[in-house]
């Protein structure tokens, strides 16, 4: 005959944790701060989410004053109040307490019959209470967060590496097959890629692999394509971030037709055929090499003056999209940030601008950027609008420069469309007299006949 133990068990640890919740500091930490802290210990895997779900359950079940300076978190609600919050059978909802008691998140304080109920004074105070003491988890607080955190960080950590593995594996495996279709196919190339192909089969799903496997994976692919296939593979580790986040502040279309300098002479070229530099890039290699010389330009020149009629005549499109007519550079200014965003140039373009160049100076390239948007000539104002913050850096952008090449260009397409007018107009009078001219010999060619009323040829 087995003899059953009834009540509940206590150890010397459980004892411990009784004395952590009787000597804790109250005031210290309040519920909101448990709230997060159960969640924690949830993402860190310490409990379960039934076991959340029923800790948070006792902690809302307390008011915030009970955590306060002279407050008892103490819950009096019975396994068959629980069961039902949580809809879990009483049996569920008691391993559940023990679970957390047992883990020293919660403290039984027991009756005679292991019924929950506070007894007061005659002043109706709480002198006793047989509950669940919530005590405890402002006592290890600290300990409690520092566990999750720690557990959080290193599973964030392997997470990154993974993902780390994953995009080098990917790009490897990328290169080699972009590789191996350009080279002429020769037996030993074909039982080197056909190790490789074996390699990835043992891989096989690579979100699904291991750490260690990817790394060997990856360590011998960098080897083939060093030996065998003569290529550097540094690209493939994706190191040329900033700060790991992708700046998107241009349109899709990278390529420029533009200008790479500002021409020499009073009026600009047409821009049709060179192209811009990558300046976020450049940018990027001068902060990795430590030149990144970011001075500010001297205002020597003078700024010129520009006539309103040139303004207009050369901003003729911007004219349509500002919000007021432009007379003065200072017109562009309220409508600065609207056509930057609509040409998609990114506010931290616009801000770094502003920082080199001035607000006046700043709207004005902005309109003359939406002008040959506009007109086709530029096909990337956020790459554009970097260029001439370099060239402001070198004293070299000469905005005026490009109101006159724009004005010449506005002259051109007038002239070209008055020609195509005056040749339209030239041949449509050549077709009438070459329609005269031939409606006059066929009158020649017909008879009219004396008797007759009908044309006789």
């Amino acid at each position: 005959m087995v003899n059953k133990v009834f009540g509940r068990k206590l150890s010397a640890h459980h004892l411990e944790f009784r004395e952590l919740a009787e000597n804790a500091q109250m005031g210290t930490v309040s519920r909101g701060q448990l709230f997060g802290l159960v969640k924690k210990l949830g993402q860190a895997g310490l409990i379960k989410d039934t076991e959340a779900k029923l800790l948070s359950n006792l902690l809302s079940t307390t008011s915030n004053e009970s955590f306060e300076k002279g407050g008892v978190p103490i819950v009096f609600k019975g396994n068959r109040r629980l069961s039902y919050d949580l809809r879990r059978s009483e049996s569920r909802v008691s391993f559940l307490l023990s679970v957390l008691y047992d883990k020293g998140l919660i403290v039984m304080r027991d009756s005679g019959n292991f019924k929950r109920y506070p007894i007061s004074n005659k002043d109706a105070d709480i002198v006793t209470a047989c509950g669940i003491d919530l005590r405890i988890l402002i006592a290890r607080y600290d300990e409690l967060t520092q566990i999750a955190d720690s557990i959080l960080e290193a599973r964030l950590e392997a997470y990154e590496k993974k993902e780390e593995a994953l995009k080098c594996f990917k790009g490897l495996v990328r290169q080699i097959k972009s590789s191996y279709a350009l080279i002429e196919v020769t037996p030993l190339m074909t039982m080197v890629f056909s190790r490789v192909q074996k390699i990835i089969d043992i891989i096989g799903r690579p979100a699904k692999a291991s750490v260690e496997k990817l790394h060997k994976a990856i360590r011998l692919f960098e080897l083939i394509l060093k030996r065998f296939f003569k290529h550097k593979t540094a690209k493939t580790r994706y190191k040329c971030c900033e700060n790991k986040i992708h700046k998107e502040y241009n349109t899709s279309n990278i390529i420029c037709n533009c200008n790479k300098k500002e021409p020499s002479n009073f009026y600009e070229n047409n821009q049709n055929t060179e192209t811009t530099e990558n300046y976020a890039k450049i940018a990027y290699e001068n902060i990795q090499k430590g030149k990144d010389e970011e001075k500010i330009p001297s205002k020597a020149y003078p700024w010129p003056q520009i006539k309103p009629e040139m303004l207009a005549k050369a901003l003729h499109n911007t004219a349509i999209f500002a919000d007021y007519e432009i007379q003065t550079e200072c017109d562009l200014i309220p409508s600065m940030y609207p056509l930057s965003r609509m040409m998609k140039i990114s506010e931290s373009a616009v801000e770094k601008a502003k920082k080199y160049m001035g607000i006046k100076k700043t709207a004005l390239a902005i309109g003359v950027i939406c002008e040959k948007y506009a007109r086709g000539i530029v096909k990337s104002p956020g790459g554009y609008l970097r260029g001439m913050i370099e060239k402001e850096k070198r004293g070299e952008l000469y905005l005026e420069w490009s109101l006159f090449a724009l004005v010449k260009h506005s002259d051109q397409q007038e002239v070209n469309s008055l020609d195509l007018e005056k040749k339209h107009k030239t041949n449509q009078e050549e077709k009438s007299s070459s329609l005269k001219s031939e409606l006059k010999e066929v009158l020649k060619t017909l008879k009219m006949p004396i008797n007759s009323k009908r044309f006789v040829p």
